[in-house]
């Protein structure tokens, strides 16, 4: 009886530590949550910019798969996400979502706002001043999970400076991505070949290419 009343005590107890961790975990979680719930989006954003996607060359059609997803930072501020002990700290960031519209079979346009969020002092540390970043988006042939993801994006204030971008893409991977002994990888996610120019002629004929283009609304 003396085994196996210690053997239960040290069962409670790995079961109590456990049950910490995970408390613990749980209220990290919370403090991140609670904080980023403190960070307002721009009730009046005035820096709007517009930005075209065409589809050129596919070997096939494609579907959206989501709408554009847009990245915020304010590096110039931090937070702790953890105990004063442990001090783990991030930077605010916030992912907002701006709807693509369709504006025929391989186009399609959004607006996106520069100044979407709200520069305000979060913290009684001074003005977290927001940036934007990077955005993205994804298209497949159908929308099937096995298909391939052609992952689309980039950091817009890049684009801004550009104007222009454009990602090219393996057409051999449409619809899906297979391995050498013809079996289909299961969520392949492609994403852009930036340096098309490094391939031969021939390569480069089986590539085809999503391109950006951006304008500020006035």
């Amino acid at each position: 009886m003396k085994h196996l009343t210690i053997l239960l005590t040290a069962a409670l107890s790995l079961v109590g530590m456990s049950a910490c961790g995970h408390s613990s975990e749980e209220q990290n979680m919370s403090i991140q949550e609670r904080t980023e719930q403190r960070f307002r989006q721009n009730p009046n954003p005035k820096e709007a910019y517009r930005i075209r996607i065409k589809i050129n060359d596919a070997p096939g059609p494609l579907k959206l798969m989501s709408d554009m997803d847009v990245g915020y930072l304010a590096d110039n501020c931090e937070y702790l996400i953890t105990s004063e002990i442990i001090g783990a700290k991030a930077h605010p960031e916030k992912s907002l979502r701006f709807p693509i519209h369709k504006i025929s079979e391989s186009e399609y346009e959004t607006v996106v706002y520069r100044d979407a969020m709200l520069d305000e002092d979060y913290f009684g540390d001074g003005v977290c001043r927001w940036r934007i970043a990077g955005f993205g988006t994804g298209f497949k042939a159908t929308g099937k999970p096995e298909e391939t993801r052609f992952s689309f994006g980039d950091m817009v204030d890049e684009l801004i400076e550009r104007k222009t971008m454009t990602s090219y893409y393996w057409k051999r991977d449409y619809p899906y991505t297979k391995k050498d002994d013809g079996s289909i990888y299961e969520d392949s996610v492609h994403f852009a070949i930036r340096s098309p120019e490094l391939l031969n002629p021939e390569e480069f004929k089986n590539l085809f290419s999503i391109t950006a283009t951006i304008e500020e609304v006035k």
